[in-house]
């Protein structure tokens, strides 16, 4: 399965690594990661939720960040980028 998500913006920590925050532009919202690939990077196998508010206050169900197994250079993911996210088929 491939879902497109938009990215809102990339986090770097420095003892945590780094944080891809980025919002699901497919209407699918049900979808588990196990070995997913997300814009050609391997992600580890959760996503988090944060508790983003839309304009009206309630919690946007679209946004997703994902953390990369290895470590990304600066500009792999740029604001408003298009990235697909591969699922394996189960």
């Amino acid at each position: 399965m491939m879902l497109t998500f938009a990215i809102i913006y990339v986090s770097y920590h420095h003892n945590r690594g780094q944080f891809i925050f980025a919002q699901l532009l497919d209407s699918k919202l049900d979808f588990e990661i196990k070995d997913a690939v997300f814009g050609g990077i391997p992600i580890y196998n959760y996503v988090e939720m944060p508790r983003m508010l839309d304009n009206n206050g309630e919690p946007r169900l679209d946004v997703f960040v994902f953390r990369p197994i290895k470590p990304m250079q600066a500009g792999d993911f740029v604001k408003g980028q298009l990235v697909e996210l591969i699922l394996p088929d189960e």
